[in-house]
């Protein structure tokens, strides 16, 4: 299985949003770079069975942005994305689908990270760090287990764009 985990692109600042967290959309400046790096991934010819989105805008929008660039089966949202979710109960989630999946996963700091962490290595907590807009590939024999994924790659936004080109 493949599983993509991709932290949503550049939000409105909490502190300058007037409304509930979970309304925080993307900026102008977020959607277009998110536009480069889905052009990036598909240059990559990276490919989905499944985009899952956290069901925060910001997550949703990212997700969006994606889907119109890579073409998927499956497009929904789930709350096993939202930032507090624990990473081991997305578990029996990814063991619903089959070995030949390919997931995108969009969510938001730090459960990105934790969940990439808990993935790899099996234990909670994060040793690494996903930029808005960064992707991670890793895979994994069903049923997929904590500790025993493999990284493929983590590129950050930057490295994405510089594959989309102009």
């Amino acid at each position: 299985m493949q599983i993509y985990i991709i932290r949503h692109a550049i939000a409105e600042l909490r502190e300058n949003w007037g409304q509930s967290d979970e309304e925080r959309p993307l900026t102008e400046e977020g959607r277009k770079k998110m536009e480069r790096i889905a052009r990036g991934l598909r240059n990559m010819k990276v490919t989905f069975s499944h985009l899952y989105s956290s069901p925060l805008v910001r997550a949703q929008q990212t997700a969006e942005i994606v889907g119109k660039k890579i073409t998927v089966q499956t497009f929904a949202q789930t709350d096993l994305l939202v930032p507090e979710a624990d990473p081991a109960r997305l578990l029996p989630f990814l063991n619903e689908h089959e070995e030949e999946a390919a997931l995108a996963l969009v969510g938001h700091e730090p459960h990105v990270s934790s969940l990439l962490s808990f993935l790899l290595a099996g234990k909670p907590g994060s040793f690494v760090y996903f930029k808005k807009g960064g992707v991670a590939l890793i895979e994994g024999n069903t049923p997929v287990q904590a500790g025993q994924c493999t990284l493929r790659w983590l590129l950050e936004p930057r490295h994405l764009t510089a594959i989309a080109g102009k």
